[in-house]
């Protein structure tokens, strides 16, 4: 009567177990002498031989010799003489021990083999898959079976999309890394790496299509929470849209989403500055004013009335910013009155005004062309006033 196939010898079924047992014990070294003369006393016997070497891979690994561990493995397979089954789980096991020693490339084939073969690989099979291909630096390998991952899971992990997304920005995946970012947006609103990442890749496109993009992720975000307005509407503004960013953040405000405190007034006031809405910026620095210590609210509402040429209205907030600037801000606002009064013609204030900005460096030449100027013109004035005293005392003789 032939023997059964896969049924150990009764003297190998009493050693391994006896090699097992030493291993449960953690006596490793004894374990493995007893498993080495197994291996020679089994040579014949091929289903015995594989399991021997099956159990001195299991050893190694437990000890983390990762090396010996996929050599005994290999020689285990490489017998042919373990059920499929058996020989199938081996091969995943091998797979995982070549990639913990770094063997990527040997580590990688046999792992996407083994996926391939089987009928139904679990996702950790394809996440480690692709968590290898990232290693090795094959990131779009790495895309393409975390991507699998992604689509065959429920409720994927925040760490799945993260390495997709990693993996697309390496291997320059711009436009597949766009609607990945944006899942990540839409499930975790509150983490802003992903609002500047998808905010750079957004850059990269036109501002028609930008604007369409955004409008487009807004609708799929939850505008009652105020962290997720406040992400959006800097972005409309990163993109160059800070018109949309300045409705955005006020229409949060106006339905309390929004907190009107210093920080969002102050988002409000750079996103009318943006899009050169001078009236609405200079209505937001004023609510700003009183609640802010530093002179620089005061500062930026000249700057914008000066912008539009309103000199006469600036000559009030600079002069407040004065009483709080401190550092190299007083040299501007400085300058900035110096203007003002220049072309609201008080030449003697902005003469002033010019000389003490002179003492500051950024602003020294400016302010020194500025003198001069003026002294030209009161050159000019001068002369021609000797011009008319000249004609008149000739008239008189």
């Amino acid at each position: 009567m032939a023997a059964e196939p896969y049924l150990l010898q009764q003297s190998t079924h009493k050693a391994l177990s006896s090699a097992q047992s030493l291993i449960e014990q953690q006596q490793y070294a004894n374990a493995e002498s007893q498993l080495k003369s197994l291996l020679q006393t089994t040579q014949t016997l091929a289903y015995d031989q594989a399991i021997v070497q099956q159990t001195l891979g299991y050893l190694y690994s437990k000890r983390k010799q990762y090396g010996k561990a996929s050599a005994a493995f290999s020689k285990a397979l490489s017998s042919k003489a373990l059920p499929n089954k058996v020989a199938h789980d081996l091969r995943y096991n091998l797979a995982q021990l070549l990639l913990a020693d770094k063997q990527y490339d040997r580590g990688t084939k046999l792992l996407a083999a083994w996926i391939k073969a089987d009928g139904a690989p679990p996702n950790s099979a394809r996440v480690l898959l692709a968590s290898a291909y990232y290693q090795s630096g094959n990131y779009g390998q790495a895309a393409k079976h975390i991507s699998a991952a992604i689509q065959r899971d429920k409720s994927p992990s925040e760490d799945w999309y993260k390495m997709l997304v990693s993996s697309q920005l390496n291997a320059k995946q711009y436009k597949s890394a766009i609607p990945t970012l944006e899942k990540l947006i839409t499930r975790y609103p509150h983490k802003k790496a992903y609002w500047q990442q998808l905010t750079s890749l957004y850059s990269q496109q036109d501002k028609q299509s930008s604007a369409l993009a955004v409008q487009l992720l807004a609708g799929r975000l939850d505008l009652d929470i105020g962290m997720t307005v406040s992400n959006l509407a800097d972005m409309y503004r990163a993109i160059g849209i800070p018109y949309k960013s300045g409705t955005t953040l006020e229409k949060a405000m106006n339905r309390g989403v929004l907190k009107t405190n210093y920080k969002n007034l102050q988002r409000l006031a750079e996103s009318w500055i943006a899009a050169k809405e001078a009236k609405k910026a200079v209505a937001i620095l004023q609510k700003l004013s009183p609640l802010d210590s530093s002179g620089y609210s005061e500062l930026k509402q000249g700057r914008v009335l000066i912008g539009i040429a309103a000199w006469g209205d600036a000559i009030s907030p600079l002069s407040k910013s004065l009483r709080k600037l401190t550092g190299k801000a007083v040299g501007e606002a400085n300058l900035l009155l110096g203007l003002a009064n220049f072309h609201q013609g008080n030449m003697g204030q902005a003469r002033k005004f010019f000389l003490k900005a002179g003492s500051y460096e950024q602003v020294r030449s400016q302010a020194s062309q500025w003198i001069q100027h003026i002294e030209q013109q009161e050159a000019a004035v001068a002369q021609e006033t000797e011009i008319e005293k000249e004609t008149t005392d000739t008239d008189e003789q």
